[in-house]
């Protein structure tokens, strides 16, 4: 992580060293607005008879980007932003164990994870200042805050849990917190029919960043693709490596207005 890191910083630093030997580098300046639709892939995660479906949600991004020209058709771009992050998680297990009934159980997660980002991108734009562009670059972010929601659903033909009332939907309030070790309080019970639970994730995210774009004037539009290369999840409570990995992965579709240049 510290690697990928320190990448990003001689990036940028390199970028600006180029730039400033050039007196006629056009500078350029405005905000950025987005959306995110995000996922996650995982690898790792243990067979059983507990099966997992991940889908993508949709987030926002917003901040501001800087627009240095290097060449008539070369630019560095570096951003900030605030970034949302994540998936839906749906999780569900099958019990065979009292016939001739089945119980089934359904657990739906979805955390958001806000993120301060930092992508660095080279854009080659063919029309010179407007036209098609290609663009791709590395990118570094922090976690700063999290939240969700959870669902639970169970769904049986047994009587005996039909008279018990153990049927139905549950909601639950999902907290996303930062950490390099699992947090072990992962259920709470808040009320007799709501759950509260803790998703514990690592802070730092870092990848590499793609994608087309087009700009006319001071109007630009970009699609494009992050790829996370960043374990984001921790070790276990006793401080072991879980065997688990999960990497952020985003389509991104941005649109920007500059400020400035000639």
């Amino acid at each position: 992580m510290k690697n990928i890191f320190t990448a990003c910083v001689l990036t940028a630093a390199l970028a600006g060293a180029t730039t400033s030997a050039r007196a006629q580098a056009a500078i350029e300046f405005g905000p950025r607005l987005g959306l995110n639709v995000s996922t996650v892939k995982e690898s790792g995660v243990p067979a059983g008879q507990f099966s997992q479906e991940t889908k993508s949600i949709v987030g926002v991004q917003v901040g501001a980007t800087l627009n240095v020209g290097i060449n008539d058709n070369f630019s560095f771009q570096p951003s900030l932003l605030f970034s949302q992050k994540g998936a839906e998680f749906v999780g569900s297990f099958d019990f065979a164990d009292n016939p001739p009934y089945k119980t089934s159980i359904k657990v739906t997660a979805t955390p958001k994870i806000n993120y301060l980002e930092l992508p660095l991108n080279f854009v080659y734009t063919f029309g010179g200042h407007d036209g098609f562009q290609v663009f791709a670059g590395p990118y570094a972010a922090l976690g700063v805050s999290g939240s969700g929601s959870a669902k639970g659903t169970i769904e049986t033909n047994d009587p005996d849990l039909i008279a018990a009332g153990a049927t139905g939907s549950f909601p639950a309030s999902l907290k996303v917190e930062f950490g390099d070790k699992q947090n072990d309080n992962a259920n709470n019970n808040s009320t007799s029919n709501t759950l509260s639970a803790t998703v514990t994730v690592r802070r730092f995210d870092a990848g590499l960043n793609a994608g087309v774009g087009y700009r006319v004037g001071p109007f630009q539009a970009q699609l494009g693709y992050g790829l996370g290369l960043v374990n984001f999840v921790p070790k276990d409570t006793d401080g072991n490596d879980t065997g688990s990995k999960s990497y952020n992965r985003v389509l991104q579709l941005s649109a920007n207005y500059f400020f400035g240049g000639k």
